[in-house]
């Protein structure tokens, strides 16, 4: 189980409700963020705001990027939870943490970086090889027929249940014994 302050600032967001406030979520993702990266050690959680005037600002509330040093080890893309019925906004995210992913992981030290599509408390856990090789697997257009690119149960994962939490932490543990084995300099 999640600690109780987080699962408390998860519980004061769904208390609020996601039509109150479209950012509800951004405050508990950061505590479970420092939860899991902690301040006193060489990870940096970093919310990235998108520009007001941007012409993707509607698409996505904040991205968290966990940097060991200045290395991204992790993503993570939060998303307004009414979009996610909506096809063409899963397809979106869905395309917009691949390229992030691809941007990264140049100068990701692990053999592998992972990313999390979030829409709400829904998750997709993603990750990218040094060659360049994405999971979960894209699913391609059709030239003839309506394709769902990011078909909804590919967020099959709730941060709020116990698998939901397992697999998160999974990853995160993963990503910590992977950065231990880097020498950092003193």
């Amino acid at each position: 189980m999640w600690p109780e302050k987080v699962q408390r600032q998860f519980d004061i967001a769904q208390a609020a409700g996601n039509d109150a406030l479209e950012n509800v979520l951004h405050a508990p993702y950061n505590k479970l963020l420092n939860t899991l990266f902690p301040v006193d050690t060489d990870f940096t959680v970093i919310p990235n705001f998108q520009e007001i005037n941007s012409n993707r600002s509607a698409d996505y509330l904040v991205t968290f990027e966990i940097f060991l040093e200045n290395r991204p080890v992790f993503v993570l893309e939060l998303k307004r939870e009414k979009d996610f019925s909506l096809k063409s906004k899963r397809s979106a995210a869905d395309d917009q943490l691949r390229e992030r992913l691809g941007d990264l992981i140049d100068t990701c030290p692990l053999p592998l970086l992972h990313g999390v599509s979030a829409y709400g408390t829904k998750l997709c856990f993603y990750s990218i090889t040094k060659a360049g090789l994405i999971t979960p697997k894209k699913i391609p257009v059709s030239p003839l027929y309506q394709t769902d690119t990011a078909p909804a149960d590919r967020w099959n994962y709730d941060i709020l249940t116990a698998e939901g939490e397992a697999e998160f932490r999974r990853i995160v543990e993963f990503i910590i014994t992977e950065c231990a084995k880097i020498p950092l300099p003193e």
